[in-house]
């Protein structure tokens, strides 16, 4: 018996391989755009706006798909729900290639978008399922990842562009990710096997995610993707000769740092405990590091690339720390592996209604209100701080009492 327990376990870890590869596919194919935002610019004959609602849409995804794929996952299984998100990505992405039109990109990246949600809002259940006991560490890996696809798209666009044009690299990261979506494609049914939890009843309370953390993954999932979006832009419009090769290359160290901090920090709290400390400390890093990102996007701080880079990767490492930390809390709260992909479900689509509306909204104004661009992206992570020395409070005194 011990046997075959041992075998199901190793099938269903290969599946949750497979899960955590076609995210960082994802990730590449997704944020391949940013550095390139003024090709496409050129290209679809847009707005900085229109174009930064490309790299933004998949907030929208997360905000309407979100719960429906969770509660899909909760009923079917996960099996269907990791398919879909294969077939949505595939198409998605493979229309893009051949857009020549801004109502077309515009489609093809909506289609793309809806991939995010049936593949990460569910992944509470995924990897409980897939029987991954270590909580933290195994969400923090998941979700650095996709950062860390995030960022190698980011610092090969460019690079790409140059070699293969702007066609040529959007065939290029299609092709990543449809290979990887074949062998998540043909695994997850594997995950089927596993019966549903004892304890899982048709009348289990449902919560869809503390509310303690929404604000914080709103606020560093928000700003972390409008940085990305708008650092090539911005150093532009401050006259720098190399803006294109060192917009992108801050952008892949920021969603570098984003991955290795997820997978860090995770990792740190799950061995040493105290998560509350952990979270304060990442937190307060996250807004001190955020208003030394927005300073130099505005022309506030002038600094060297050498300063930069490392001030743009320590923001993906502490921000995106705080960020595994509240996810996995989200999930650990769940009673039974389905309803936990529920959870995830609810912190993912709060902290991406800022993913949706902060880029397009709040970016462009880095290049025509600096003053309140500055004050306002500021200002979301102050308040972020405050939400949660609120809510701990309170729950000292619940504690107390």
């Amino acid at each position: 018996m011990s046997s075959v327990t041992s075998s199901s376990a190793s099938v269903h870890r290969g599946t949750a391989v497979a899960y955590v590869v076609f995210a960082f596919t994802l990730g590449m194919a997704w944020f391949v755009l940013a550095p390139l935002v003024p090709d496409l610019i050129h290209h679809l004959q847009s707005s900085l706006s229109s174009i930064l609602l490309f790299v933004s849409l998949y907030g929208f995804a997360m905000i309407v798909f979100s719960l429906p794929a969770a509660w899909w996952a909760k009923k079917s299984g996960v099996s269907p729900v990791l398919r879909t998100a294969v077939l949505l990505s595939v198409v998605g992405l493979g229309v893009r290639i051949f857009s020549s039109s801004y109502a077309l990109f515009f489609v093809a990246q909506a289609v793309a978008a809806i991939a995010y949600p049936f593949l990460i809002s569910p992944v509470g259940a995924v990897l409980r399922q897939a029987g991954l006991v270590r909580w933290r560490a195994v969400t923090g890996l998941t979700i650095g990842l996709l950062f860390l696809g995030m960022s190698v798209g980011a610092f090969l666009g460019p690079r790409l562009a140059a070699v293969f044009g702007l066609t040529g690299t959007l065939t290029f990261v299609f092709a990543v990710n449809l290979v990887a979506g074949i062998f998540l494609f043909a695994t997850a049914g594997r995950l089927q096997q596993s019966a549903p939890d004892a304890t899982s009843t048709a009348t289990s309370r449902v919560v869809f995610g503390s509310p303690r953390w929404w604000w914080i993954g709103l606020a560093i999932a928000a700003t972390s993707v409008m940085f990305g979006g708008i650092a090539v832009s911005a150093l532009s419009h401050q006259h720098l000769s190399n803006a294109a090769a060192l917009g992108s290359l801050l952008t892949a160290l920021n969603f570098l740092g984003s991955a290795i901090g997820a997978i860090l920090f995770a990792w740190l709290a799950d061995t040493f405990g105290h998560p509350r400390a952990w979270l304060w400390t990442l937190l307060a890093l996250t807004t001190i590091f955020t208003a030394m990102v927005t300073l130099a996007l505005t022309g506030a701080w002038l600094t060297g690339p050498g300063v930069l880079k490392i001030v743009f990767l320590l923001l993906g490492l502490f921000g995106n720390g705080t960020y595994a930390l509240a996810l996995a809390a989200t999930g650990a709260a769940s009673r039974e592996a389905l309803g936990a992909g529920v959870q995830t479900a609810g912190f993912s689509m709060a902290s991406n209604v800022g993913v949706a509306l902060l880029p397009p909204l709040l970016g462009p104004l880095v290049l025509t209100q600096p003053t309140t661009f500055a004050i306002v992206t500021i200002g979301i992570l102050v308040l972020a701080l405050i939400n949660l020395a609120l809510v701990h409070k309170q729950s000292d005194r619940l504690t107390a009492t």
